[in-house]
C-alpha cells in the first residue's frame, strides 16, 4: 500500500504560494493573523501586525482584503511591498458599498417574493450574477 500523500491540487498550490509571498514580504518581527470572512465587507480579510512599539502605543497593522483567502493574501502581499493600487481606498470603498447594496437588494426582493431571506444557495446564485467591481467589470 502506498502511504505517500496525494499531490497538491492547483488550489492548494496557489494557497501555499500566496502564503509564501506574504511571508517573504513581511518585515522583521511582524506576524500574520489568520484569514477571516467579514460579512460586513462581503470579503476575506487578513492582517499583518508589526512589533509592539512601546507602552500605550498600538502596533502598525497592514490589512489585505479579497473575494477569497488567496485574493486577500495577494492584496496583503501587495500592500506590504508597497504596490500602488489604482484609485486606492475610494474605489475599494465604492465597490464594497455597491456589493453590499446589491446583496441587500436581493435580500429585500427575496423577502417580498418568497417571504424569507436569502438561503446560502440563493446568496451563491446572487453573487454569481453580480456584474463585478467598478474598474474590473466582466464583459457581457
Amino acid at each position: 500500500m502506498d502511504d505517500r500523500p496525494a499531490p497538491p491540487t492547483d488550489a492548494e498550490d496557489s494557497h501555499h504560494a500566496a502564503w509564501s509571498a506574504v511571508h517573504k514580504a513581511l518585515p522583521a518581527r511582524w506576524h500574520v493573523g489568520p484569514p477571516t470572512y467579514d460579512p460586513g465587507r462581503h470579503a476575506w480579510v487578513v492582517a499583518a501586525h508589526g512589533p509592539l512599539p512601546g507602552h500605550g502605543k498600538a502596533p502598525e497593522v497592514v490589512t489585505g482584503t479579497g473575494v477569497d483567502e488567496v485574493a486577500a493574501l495577494h492584496d496583503l502581499d501587495d500592500r506590504l511591498r508597497g504596490v500602488p493600487k489604482p484609485d486606492g481606498g475610494r474605489l475599494e470603498e465604492l465597490n464594497r458599498r455597491l456589493r453590499h447594496a446589491y446583496v441587500e437588494g436581493a435580500e429585500e426582493q427575496s423577502r417580498r417574493q418568497e417571504g424569507r431571506g436569502l438561503t446560502a444557495e440563493d446568496l451563491e446564485r446572487v453573487l454569481r450574477h453580480y456584474p463585478g467591481d467598478v474598474g474590473v467589470r466582466r464583459k457581457a
